[in-house]
């Protein structure tokens, strides 16, 4: 049971973070959209989910439990079975002498309570644990995924049959290729993949998981399974299944206990056979905010400014998989009210967003990123996305929208946030409508966090230090340096998560003349050096003496531009 809205407006006004007038709009917005008021709160930047809490946990005068990091045994979870944990909102995650330590999202919830006293017959001691810290603690029922993922694999391996072409509707449909599909899908959600591979090479299946951006083999199957297998995901996701010559796109929802995960699948054929790519896009999972993207500071205080400017043009720029449409998303999400219209033309959709129209590009139909943006304009919008401006007639249009009173979201193909105008202006726009549209320009990588459980600092030898000074171009004598032993909760990497880093180029007046001069973007950059702007390897940095990442993961990036 979820704390009541009166008493979570109560104990959030009442703590003078955030005033009744803002915590009431944003209890509107989030019925409206039907999102919860603490995230509406939190990614529209009035307070953060540390502040809330302590600030609940305070409240209700019970201890506060961040159990997202916190490995918590078998024997403790199966104190009390998965499906009540989740009905109830409860996490069982420590037992000591009789005593049952209990996180829970309401801690007073004595229904909870009393059902846990009664199946454990332990004394319970409440804890209060976020929403978002409660369902990742959640996810440690599947464990034994985990655990029991090559077993599972190797059992339905010996059942399943190869098929003959004429059969595959029939194998892909058979219980152990069924089962082999679903336990490669679960053990992907469970360790937070964002892709899975399945490569046909000459004499083997490869199956890898991208896990904070890194590729990993997972699975090796022998050859014979990989047809029955791909067939398998063309049904699920309504795609040609005698088709082996073109590629296909398709989608398909797989349910995990009461989250739903979208699979956004391309296949494509290769030489050995079809390889397939599977993005998964967990729908129910809360948007970040700003800060929790890594844009934090003086940058925090550029982007905020500037999303409040009634029109002209935001930039996200950056490489394929650098975060760019997370950090539009994100926005989109913060200016998300009743108050504005906002359409969006994206390729593709990669997340649904309520009360937003969204258009996918379909080049098959015609309807390329120029021809849904100019239909978009019909449709009264107050803020538009463009998913990604490739050409001059896209980029002209988008330009002409933000003169004529729209805000204009989109991102760009360059490595700096310098050399986004150079590259507008190669495209064919005019250097003065540039000039007079364009607000901000934000660069940004991603490098993969250190993982709590298990960070550490420590002291490069001189020898290193001066080696790394050198690669980077920069004086490291008094810079802190931590980086994770590895541990299980990291599976022995020193690694959990990611977050990014930033270069944000606050378009002045001194841009501006610059822009209109045609300035290489080398003097843009020089320029927006002298006004203030934080490189992205001094973002980096700061983040590495922050103990958010570490210096290698900085220079793998930072080397990239």
């Amino acid at each position: 049971m979820k704390i009541l809205p009166v008493v979570l407006k109560k104990i959030i006004v009442g703590s003078g973070f955030v005033p009744e007038k803002d915590f009431d709009e944003a209890a509107k917005v989030a019925l409206e959209l039907d999102k919860e008021v603490v995230d509406v709160l939190v990614f529209q930047g009035y307070i953060n989910e540390d502040t809330v809490a302590k600030l609940i946990s305070d409240y209700f005068k019970v201890p506060y439990a961040n159990v997202t990091h916190v490995n918590i045994p078998q024997e403790v979870l199966a104190l009390i079975p998965e499906k009540m944990a989740r009905m109830y909102r409860i996490i069982p995650f420590a037992e000591e002498r009789d005593k049952l330590k209990l996180a829970m999202e309401n801690p007073e919830d004595f229904e909870a309570i009393e059902f846990a006293k009664r199946h454990t017959g332990l004394e319970v001691f409440p804890y209060y644990a976020s929403r978002e810290e409660l369902n990742k603690a959640l996810g440690q029922y599947k464990r034994s995924i985990k655990e029991d993922f090559e077993k599972i694999i190797s059992e339905n391996l010996k059942k399943a049959k190869s098929e003959a072409e004429e059969d595959l509707a029939k194998a892909a449909e058979e219980v152990p290729i069924v089962k082999i599909l679903d336990t490669i899908l679960s053990y992907a959600v469970s360790e937070r993949a964002s892709d899975i591979h399945i490569e046909i090479q000459l004499e083997e299946v490869v199956i890898r998981f991208r896990i904070d951006g890194i590729l990993r083999d997972i699975l090796k199957l022998k050859r014979g399974i990989e047809v029955a297998l791909v067939a398998r995901i063309k049904i699920l996701s309504n795609l040609k299944i005698d088709e082996h010559r073109i590629p296909q796109d398709g989608r398909y929802k797989f349910s995990v206990d009461e989250d739903v995960v979208s699979f956004r699948i391309s296949i494509i054929p290769g030489f050995y056979g079809e390889n397939v790519v599977m993005r998964i896009l967990r729908e129910a999972q809360r948007p970040l905010s700003l800060e929790e993207l890594g844009i934090i500071g003086k940058d925090l205080q550029i982007v905020r400014s500037n999303m409040t400017k009634p029109h002209g043009m935001i930039l996200v720029t950056g490489p394929t998989g650098s975060g760019k449409t997370t950090t539009l998303y994100s926005v989109l999400n913060i200016l998300n009210t009743v108050e504005v219209k906002i359409c969006t033309i994206e390729d593709p959709i990669e997340y649904g967003i309520n009360r937003v129209s969204q258009i996918q590009v379909n080049p098959k139909t015609g309807l390329e990123f120029s021809i849904g943006l100019r239909a978009l304009m019909r449709h009264d919008p107050d803020i538009i996305m463009v998913g990604e401006i490739r050409d001059k007639e896209t980029a002209e249009i988008a330009i002409h929208a933000a003169l004529t009173g729209h805000l204009v979201l989109s991102t760009l193909h360059t490595n700096t946030a310098a050399g986004a105008i150079p590259r507008f202006i190669d495209m064919g726009v005019e250097d003065f409508l540039l000039a007079s549209t364009l607000n901000v320009v934000i660069a940004q990588r991603l490098v993969r966090k250190i993982c709590n459980s298990c960070i550490s600092k420590y002291t490069p030898d001189e020898v290193v230090r001066k080696k790394l000074s050198k690669n980077l171009g920069v004086d490291l004598k008094d810079q802190r340096f931590y980086k994770g032993k590895g541990c299980d909760e990291c599976n022995q990497k020193g690694y959990t998560g990611r977050i990014g880093i930033f270069e944000i180029l606050d378009v002045g007046e001194k841009i501006r003349t610059l822009v209109t001069q045609r300035a290489t973007s080398d003097a843009i950059q020089n320029q927006a050096v002298s006004d203030g702007m934080i490189i992205m390897l001094q973002d980096g940095l700061d983040k590495v003496s922050s103990g958010l990442t570490t210096i290698e993961e900085v220079l793998r990036v930072v080397r990239e531009n």
